[in-house]
């Protein structure tokens, strides 16, 4: 309904127009009736009316007056004035004050609706044109975050100049202006983006971070270093909070940008380094500055030595086969690849290995294993046990009871997978393989998982403070417990205390 007030000073003027027309009928309401101009202000703020039929004389406030702080105070509200005349001595008045409609008091009721109904399709009109603008922004405001994110994306890739660029990041308010930058590219192991980006800026906080997604699994972090540096201090102090999103030491940095110009080029250094950093397994990131460049061996051709321990595989020469595979992984390791051209390469090797193997393994999950998997000695201990596999019958379930013994014995312990293996008389890769296939996770993702599940007992069966409980499940820094905690639970160890102690009185 279109909500009209009606401001003359006579009542039966009032209650005539009021009673006398149809308005209902016809999508309108009469909310209040006004005998003078203030009233009818006063009344107008408090009732927001679409339409005002103002009388142009009326005490205290005349019509046009009304009009004009209408206009200012209530900017949508349309104004019709009746006149009891038919001069137009005002009607250059009314136009300055942009009235709707000029009417006459004596004009039937027939008329006057007519007149009212053009004024109410106008406000319909702006109404709707008002909703669908309102419609945008809110549109807008929700993806604001991504439309940035997608610039940058495409201006990082060379996809758009810079001065296009930059004339768009001013217009969706995108503010680069420091002196000086750094750019973070992360790989990450989890598909929940909004976890993993709010886990970034969180950590990264002081540094003015703008997060995003540039590609699956590849979140780029700008950071704003001109009033704190991004060294290897601040670096070792954000680590732990970060480490759960990050795929291993996925982590490369490139400090000292002066100028956005320059991200292009450092994001393409960057992603070299993040095929390389892999082989680093001794270094949790790397830092970089701008004089420093990676770049793929062009040379590499890891076929011979694929060809190689094919054909020692089918010698099923134990001793060949493990001296292949020390070469393979020599040659692979001396040239630094990349781990797409690594993760390639042993992938031939497995469908290589399956059609030549004795081994049953379903080689698609083995490709999907290797690329959960963080180092390159990972790998290759799967690779190795596809070329050398495990002589015992029994199922898998009864050879991970072992491991996961030892396990469940040493998880606040900084135990790997090699002890587990041990304890299971199995080769890292094999326990590995069958490892995921029986529980679902990885053998990292398990440990996480059991030290978080202990600790959420520790947190509402004791009053052990938070750092005590973290020590007490194998996290020697509280940052990292506090980090897979609110990964694995979904809150905080405090938020989590709080909640299941209210649900257990």
């Amino acid at each position: 309904m279109i909500k009209i007030l009606i401001a003359d000073d006579e009542d039966f003027i009032r209650h005539g127009m009021r009673y006398a027309i149809p308005w209902e009928d016809n999508g309108m309401e009469v909310i209040g009736e006004a005998g003078n101009g203030e009233e009818a202000l006063q009344l107008a703020v408090r009732l927001r009316p679409d339409i005002v039929l103002a009388d142009i004389q009326m005490p205290l406030m005349d019509g046009l007056e009304l009009a004009q702080r209408l206009r200012e105070l209530l900017p949508e509200t349309r104004v019709v004035i009746l006149t009891a005349y038919g001069n137009t001595e005002n009607l250059t008045s009314a136009i300055d004050v942009k009235v709707s409609a000029f009417l006459l008091k004596s004009a039937d009721s027939k008329k006057i609706l007519e007149s009212v109904i053009k004024v109410k399709k106008e406000v319909e009109a702006a109404q709707a044109s008002s909703h669908k603008v309102s419609q945008l922004k809110d549109i807008y405001e929700e993806n604001r975050h991504l439309i940035k994110g997608t610039l940058l994306s495409r201006f990082l890739q060379n996809q758009v100049s810079y001065s296009y660029f930059a004339k768009k990041a001013g217009k969706i308010g995108l503010e680069l202006f420091a002196s000086s930058y750094a750019l973070a590219l992360i790989r990450t192991d989890s598909t929940d983006e909004k976890l993993v980006l709010g886990s970034l800026i969180q950590h990264f906080l002081r540094f003015q971070p703008f997060a995003f997604f540039i590609r699956d699994h590849q979140a780029i972090v700008i950071l704003n270093t001109e009033e704190y540096p991004l060294d290897r201090n601040a670096m070792d102090d954000i680590l732990p909070g970060i480490l759960p999103v990050t795929f291993g030491n996925s982590i490369v940095v490139m400090r000292d940008i002066t100028s956005p110009e320059e991200f292009p080029l450092v994001y393409t250094v960057l992603t070299q380094a993040l095929e390389h950093c892999f082989w680093n397994t001794g270094q949790p990131y790397t830092l970089l500055t701008p004089e420093q460049r990676f770049s793929s061996d062009p040379e590499i051709q890891p076929y011979t030595y694929e060809s190689q321990l094919i054909t020692a595989i089918l010698s099923r020469d134990s001793g060949k086969i493990q001296q292949q595979l020390h070469t393979y992984y020599s040659y692979m390791e001396e040239h630094k690849c990349s781990r797409l051209l690594f993760l390639e390469s042993v992938k031939r090797l497995a469908v290589l290995l399956g059609a030549v193997s004795e081994d049953t393994a379903d080689i698609l999950k083995i490709n999907a294993l290797m690329e959960e998997l963080e180092t390159p000695r990972e790998i290759m201990d799967l690779i190795a046990s596809l070329a050398l596999p495990s002589k015992t019958e029994h199922p898998a379930h009864s050879q991970i009871a072992p491991a996961l013994h030892y396990i469940h014995q040493h998880y606040t312990e900084d135990i790997h997978l090699e002890d587990a293996a041990g304890a299971a008389y199995l080769s890292p890769g094999y326990l590995s393989r069958i490892f995921k296939a029986e529980t679902g996770y990885s053998f990292k993702e398990y440990i996480h998982r059991l030290r978080i599940q202990k600790a959420q007992d520790l947190v509402c069966g004791t009053d052990l403070k938070y750092y005590e409980i973290a020590e007490q499940v194998g996290y020697k820094d509280y940052k990292y417990f506090s980090a897979y905690f609110n990964k694995i639970a979904g809150c905080s160890a405090k938020e989590y205390r709080n909640t299941h102690s209210r649900s257990s009185i």
